[in-house]
């Protein structure tokens, strides 16, 4: 991809709003057909982790919560930047149910699909790994 198509492409994501989505990294996106069974049980492990959800700063901030330990955030949103943050501690309870290789592959795109299934009016632009504190 040459540099103009880097700036059309770029241009095109930032006119898409809500609908923008984290395109799958070049290195992995060979395993995108594996991404639908994986994403699923990486999803539903979300669900039941992830129960609750608080807004902060002027109700910009989105954090998810699991109501049993409400002194972690595990996700947080940046609405104004479109941006989502997850906790490591959240892929690593997984850690010994899926495959290390299939949960590296996968699991920050499940991220983004579990949050735009319970915020769909929310684009997320920007997805990172993070420790993630109060």
């Amino acid at each position: 991809m040459n540099l103009q198509e880097n700036i059309d492409r770029i241009k095109q994501m930032m006119s898409e709003g809500k609908d923008a989505y984290v395109e799958r990294a070049r290195s992995d996106q060979e395993y995108e057909k594996e991404y639908p069974r994986w994403g699923k049980t990486i999803i539903k492990f979300l669900e039941i982790e992830l129960n609750s959800y608080a807004e902060i700063n002027d109700g910009n901030i989105i954090i998810l919560l699991n109501k049993d330990n409400l002194d972690k955030n595990f996700i947080k949103y940046d609405k104004l930047n479109e941006r989502l943050w997850y906790d490591y501690s959240l892929q690593e309870n997984l850690e010994g149910y899926i495959p290390y290789g299939y949960l590296t592959r996968h699991f920050k795109y499940a991220v983004q699909d579990f949050f735009k299934k319970h915020f769909p009016d929310y684009g997320v632009r920007e997805l990172t790994a993070a420790n993630l504190v109060n």
